[in-house]
């Protein structure tokens, strides 16, 4: 090639590379995959050091830029990551516990889930697994426990299961199925769905958001049109161990339940903004529209510690347009955004966080790295009462039971873990007090302000 012509051909690569947006340090990056693929004594693949080199830019967010959320998803885990954001999961459909005591290794299945393969295949809360296709759970650690429980390899699991309250144990053959779970749960199970009302207070609704997903929406409005039919005069919003998830779902979730202003402003779910402070959307006005659900009732919102991102923003704007009384422990404090972006040619999904949510008065929810108690993040409640980590377990763990375990069988059930957790959490002589029909100082305390606002 003649010297003209190839520095015009360097010339023009030069050009392209400056004006095309493409820069120099991105071709130095490719060039130094390249050499790292033909000439590494470890010869690595392109495809291993592309997910290397994704992994590890993402990293740099989380490590140098407090930021722990944003992430590189592999092709390889893009059906697990895609099934959490839907709430699902390919399995048998139970939660299971492992009970130890001295070297005595235990499984129990805590409940199934209604019409799971599990439930349909007869388990029950209560029973014991003893073998998971042909090894003893006694002899494994949790790990491998969990591993058995979910490994695809085959379409049924075959459990040796030992029901509760019986002698022998019998096998039980389990097919895999994809599970979805409800985001939206009540008060207790009766029959074949749930209850959106306390069983000992029917006059005051309880609905438990567990999470916010691609379904919320539609079960918190069946859930509401429910509980209004059973003519309750208040009611309890639960997002306790609520971690977030949709931010489309939860902001609609919030104009079921926020009331129209007629103030500048009053009509605000979130602020979204971004690296630079520039509000990029007023995120969703609550807009009366014809056939539009809402509740005008009394309300307590219940918070902890695990109440996070999505639940934050639909706890501040309650609570910032006095819709709501707050209760609990002060949340999780996650005010950042993450989108998801979907990358060509198949090769996997970057979660990256792009912006924070400022609640309607302004202030913000993020706990940064350094925060203190005194600094402005999460959601304070409006009354708190904090719980030991042995009762907020207990809490937890109850409220489970009563919100899955069939009516048939939940009187039994609760009553078998209101002694374990005496023997556990309080001593001998505790017995179960408060307003509440069980051990739950603060949803006993969310009971009394609505009486006390009722009468």
């Amino acid at each position: 090639m003649p010297r003209f012509n190839f520095y015009l051909l360097l010339f023009a690569i030069v050009a392209y590379t400056l004006t095309s947006g493409v820069t120099l340090r991105d071709r130095l990056l490719v060039s130094a995959l390249h050499r790292i693929e033909r000439r590494a004594y470890f010869e690595p693949s392109a495809k291993e050091l592309f997910e290397g080199a994704m992994a590890g830019m993402a990293n740099v967010l989380s490590d140098e830029h407090d930021d722990g959320y944003s992430m590189y998803i592999p092709p390889s885990a893009k059906t697990t990551y895609q099934d959490y954001l839907a709430n699902q999961y390919e399995g048998l459909g139970m939660l299971t516990r492992v009970h130890e005591t001295g070297e005595e290794k235990k499984l129990f299945i805590d409940y199934p889930f209604y019409n799971s393969p599990a439930y349909r295949a007869g388990l029950r809360s209560g029973d014991q697994i003893l073998e998971i296709d042909g090894t003893a759970v006694a002899d494994e650690t949790d790990l491998e426990i969990f591993r058995l429980l979910k490994q695809k390899e085959r379409p049924k699991t075959h459990l040796v299961v030992l029901p509760f309250g019986q002698t022998e144990s019998k096998d039980v053959f389990v097919p895999r199925e994809r599970i979805q779970y409800e985001s939206v749960l009540g008060d207790y199970f009766s029959s074949d769905s749930h209850v959106f009302f306390l069983e000992a207070h029917p006059k005051i609704g309880y609905i438990w958001i567990t999470s916010f997903s691609d379904s919320t929406v539609e079960e918190f409005g069946h859930a509401l049109e429910r509980m209004m039919q059973t003519g309750v005069e208040s009611f309890i919003l639960d997002l306790r161990d609520n971690g977030g998830g949709d931010v489309w779902n939860c902001v609609q979730v919030a104009q079921m339940l926020m009331l129209p202003s007629a103030e500048s402003d009053g009509n605000v779910i979130a602020t979204i903004r971004d690296r630079n402070g520039r509000t990029l959307l007023r995120h969703r006005r609550y807009v009366l529209t014809e056939g539009t659900q809402r509740c005008s009732l009394p309300m307590v919102v219940l918070i902890d510690g695990e109440t996070a991102s999505a639940s934050e923003i639909l706890a501040a704007a309650l609570q910032d347009h006095h819709r709501a009384t707050v209760v609990g422990t002060r949340s999780f404090g996650k005010g950042i955004i993450q989108g998801i972006i979907s990358l060509p040619f198949q090769s996997g999904i970057l979660q990256l966080t792009d912006s924070e949510y400022r609640r309607p008065n302004g202030a913000g929810i993020h706990r940064k790295q350094n925060a203190t108690d005194s600094d402005d993040w999460g959601v304070i409640p409006d009354k708190i009462v904090d719980l030991s980590d042995e009762e907020q377990e207990a809490v937890v763990f109850y409220r489970e039971l009563r919100s899955n375990v069939i009516s048939a069988e939940r009187s039994v059930v609760l009553e078998r873990f209101r002694q374990q957790i005496i023997e556990t959490v309080f001593d001998e002589c505790a017995e179960f007090t408060g307003v509440a029909p069980y051990y739950d100082p603060q949803l006993d305390a969310a009971i009394k302000i609505l009486q006390e606002n009722t009468k």
